[in-house]
């Protein structure tokens, strides 16, 4: 009896347009909002996750609603003369819908990863036992639908307990160690060290176990739902203590100058470790990246390659290393690098990486570094009318366009936000210089002169062999 009412939910479940609905909806929506990013194995399979609850949703109500049919529109005078007994029915329910909510979030998470292998390399080590976790979590969804069509008489119900649910899961980055109580824990970023992700599995999977005892005890208390009920908890509580025992690496003494020995001993490991960094020489750079995102090293390089080309050769002999930056971690000590983020893909990530090297090589830089002042955190490193703000430009136009905006510029070695400011002259005449036949020759052969902090634009068009079209004034308080 049983058999054939599983086919029968079964059967029911797979053609249920809300559970494949919200299957492709999340497909949709978790590509579409990675789609100018650049696969990252850490950290799409947690975004992943935490949308793959709009799934585990829609299955606890379509499983409350399910288990809660019997009562309904006289359906107990109408059933009672069936052989099969309520009980049955609820086995069936809970041996249906786990199977077809696990099958739909392994579509969707399946279906999501080789979308991102495919949109191009990937970075980051991929946790096996995250995308699992988005399968048990509606499996769990499963079992609670039924647990809660069971014991209320209230359609309303199913919703209800989605409603407080999704609301503490949004509310997660406020919910302390309790967090990882939860079926998802979204909050990550993709230089924090590993999570419990395998012990929140086991915890899931053991929560979804209790709710189908407890489903199956609405009926008569029986020793086999309840040894099924007792031994879930069992695992559920160590595991679920376990989790919630992980304090997240970002907790820092407050008031105190932060040093590499105030982070989490895996930091530590991880990113200032003997074994940090991957590194490799192309083209006559360095390239070091963290384990797992050498496949971005490619990358990098189309954003460096380019500007350090157009340099002297004697600078280009002494150019640093291109390292990949830890953005958590960024009081370490990184000066005189070229600095890739943990993350990679938007337009503007590949002018940031431009801009560092135009600005080391340009000397803008150290300008901006020695200009900062301590009680003026955001005081600007006025740059306007310089010619080497116009090489500077021009070096990143290699790139990216140049841009008529004002620079902020991170110091990531002090932990200070020191900035750069230019107008539309400087813009205007490295538009003028990218359009002119032989800038690289005239650049490279005038390059001390036009490193120079005094050297006026006025007084390297010639050089550059561009006309004077646009005033360029030098700043009120030149940065030099």
């Amino acid at each position: 009896m049983t058999r054939r009412l599983f086919l029968f939910e079964a059967r029911r479940l797979a053609r249920h347009p809300l559970v494949w609905g919200a299957t492709i909806l999340v497909l949709a929506l978790q590509t579409f909002l990675s789609r100018d990013q650049q696969p990252d194995l850490a950290i799409d399979p947690i975004n992943a996750t935490g949308l793959a609850t709009c799934l585990a949703a829609a299955v606890l109500v379509v499983a409350s609603l399910a288990a809660s049919r019997d009562g309904r529109h006289g359906m107990p005078e109408s059933l009672a003369g069936l052989p099969g007994r309520a009980e049955h029915r609820t086995r069936a329910l809970l041996l249906a819908t786990p199977l077809i909510a696990g099958l739909a979030a392994a579509a969707a998470m399946g279906g999501y990863l080789a979308i991102r292998l495919l949109s191009g390399p990937a970075g980051g080590r991929l946790d096996v036992w995250e995308p699992l976790t988005a399968v048990a979590a509606a499996v769990l969804a499963a079992t609670l639908g039924v647990a809660v069509g069971r014991w209320s008489p209230w359609l309303i119900a199913g919703p209800l307990v989605v409603a407080v649910l999704g609301f503490l899961i949004y509310m997660n980055p406020s919910n302390g160690q309790s967090r990882w109580l939860l079926p998802v824990m979204q909050v990550h970023q993709p230089d924090w060290p590993d999570r419990p992700s395998a012990v929140h599995l086991v915890y899931v999977l053991a929560v979804a176990v209790f709710f189908g005892g407890i489903a199956l005890l609405r009926h008569r208390v029986r020793p086999a739902p309840a040894a099924v009920v007792v031994a879930a908890l069992a695992v559920a509580v160590p595991s679920g203590a376990t989790a919630a025992s992980t304090l997240p690496p970002t907790e820092f003494p407050v008031n105190v100058e932060l040093t590499v020995d105030h982070v989490d001993s895996r930091v530590r490991e991880r990113y200032f470790g003997p074994h940090a960094y991957r590194c490799t020489v192309r083209q006559g750079l360095t390239y070091c990246a963290f384990p797992g995102y050498e496949p971005w090293i490619p990358l990098w390089e189309q954003a460096v390659q380019p500007v350090v080309a157009a340099l002297p050769a004697a600078l280009r002999a002494r150019a640093p290393q291109v390292r990949q930056m830890s953005p958590t971690w960024s009081f370490a000590d990184d000066s005189g690098v070229i600095r890739p983020s943990m993350s990679w893909g938007h337009p503007d990530q590949r002018r940031m990486l431009a801009e560092d090297v135009a600005f080391w090589a340009t000397g803008l830089y150290d300008s901006a570094v020695r200009h900062f002042n301590p009680s003026q955190r955001t005081a600007l490193c006025d740059v306007r009318g310089q010619a080497r703000t116009v090489v500077a430009h021009w070096l990143i136009g290699q790139v990216s366009p140049p841009e008529a905006r004002r620079q902020l510029y991170v110091d990531h070695n002090r932990g200070r936000l020191s900035g750069l400011d230019w107008g539309p002259a400087e813009i205007g005449y490295a538009k003028q210089l990218l359009a002119s036949p032989g800038a690289r020759e005239k650049v490279q052969a005038n390059w001390d002169t036009l490193m120079k902090s005094t050297t006026t634009i006025d007084q390297a068009l010639p050089l550059l062999g561009l006309e004077s079209k646009v005033d360029a004034p030098m700043g009120a308080m030149p940065c030099m």
